[in-house]
């Protein structure tokens, strides 16, 4: 090869080198229920502790009130002691860390508190993460979003969602918006719980109407990612995650082709994309092709049915009720 030659392909190389975007990696994952053993007076965490605090007369018939049955006798006879919280976040740690040895930035829905969480990122500390947030909401459980992060975590807030007409008055888990340094660009990051498919559709939408109003207040790339909540019925009915590709773009839309859901509704007998990520167009960040899918291991599925399997206390099995999404990213 010529001298000339030689020259000409290193300033191509250099050129493209120059020029190609990095990738970065992002999960989002309902824990579900990741409380520590703790009896917070702020939150109503009566089922996630020790048997022995569940002996007085006051909690037996406050768990009496509940109505609905599990929920009752997980207030009343759940043994939520150290040695549970503990597998439950050793379980948690493996599953995510099946993937990539951790994604970049994890999005993290039903998590308790700031304690429940400091114990988990000292657990991913190794491998990587130096950052994590939490900040306390109002939801009635007192379950909030977090987020873990390989990179620093700026400006982090809550917003609360505005509802309309009937819904004015009601309250709801806010968004968790934090501004990411991801190597010197920095990136909005939104972690989303909208409320559940027992509440009317029209509060799901809202709570879009809101995000998408927090992206048109700046210019920033962004990604929103969590538990929409949004059931594939009323999502056929009204076409609610098409509407948003006009501002983002939509993940199980763009890819997950073979994915069936991220979570599996028994009563329905029907998979559901409830979590999702969202990526904002024309904003300089996309999906790497292909990089999107559902988080599927031997720890957190059920090898016969192929569906997601909630952690047990009493065989210590299991991860959470929802399948993790999980994606890859470019800056550009």
């Amino acid at each position: 090869m010529s001298r000339h030659l030689y020259k000409s392909y290193l300033v191509i190389f250099l050129f493209c080198s120059f020029v190609s975007s990095d990738e970065y990696s992002v999960m989002t994952l309902n824990v579900e229920n990741l409380f520590d053993t703790k009896d917070d007076l702020k939150k109503n965490d009566k089922a996630f502790l020790p048997i022995e605090q569940k002996q007085s007369k006051k909690h037996k018939e406050s768990c009496l009130k509940i109505r609905v049955s599990s929920w009752k006798n997980e207030c009343l006879y759940l043994d939520w002691n150290i040695e549970t919280k503990d597998a439950k976040l050793k379980n948690l740690v493996d599953y995510i860390l099946l993937f990539e040895n951790g994604a970049d930035i994890i999005a993290l829905q039903e998590v308790e508190n700031n304690n429940i969480l400091n114990q988990l990122y000292k657990l991913l500390e190794p491998y990587g993460y130096i950052d994590f947030v939490l900040l306390e909401g109002k939801d009635y459980r007192g379950i909030d979003n977090a987020i873990i992060s390989k990179f620093k975590i700026h400006d982090s807030k809550l917003h609360y969602i505005n509802f309309s007409g009937d819904n004015s008055n009601k309250d709801s888990r806010p968004i968790l918006d934090v501004t990411i340094n991801v190597n010197n660009k920095k990136i909005k990051v939104y972690n989303v719980h909208f409320p559940s498919g027992f509440y009317d559709v029209s509060m799901r939408i809202d709570s879009l109407n809101q995000l998408r109003k927090l992206l048109k207040s700046h210019n920033y790339p962004s990604i929103a990612l969590g538990d929409f909540n949004i059931n594939t019925k009323e999502d056929k009915k009204l076409k609610i995650y098409e509407s948003e590709q006009s501002d983002w773009h939509v993940a199980h839309l763009e890819g997950c082709q073979k994915c069936r859901g991220t979570y599996f509704y028994n009563y329905g007998n029907t998979w559901e994309y409830l979590d999702n990520i969202f990526i904002s167009k024309k904003r300089h960040i996309s999906f790497i092709q292909d990089s999107i899918n559902t988080h599927i291991t031997n720890i957190n599925s059920y090898q016969d049915t192929g569906r997601p399997k909630s952690f047990n206390p009493k065989n210590k099995e299991g991860v959470s009720d929802h399948f993790a999404m999980i994606a890859k990213f470019q800056i550009n």
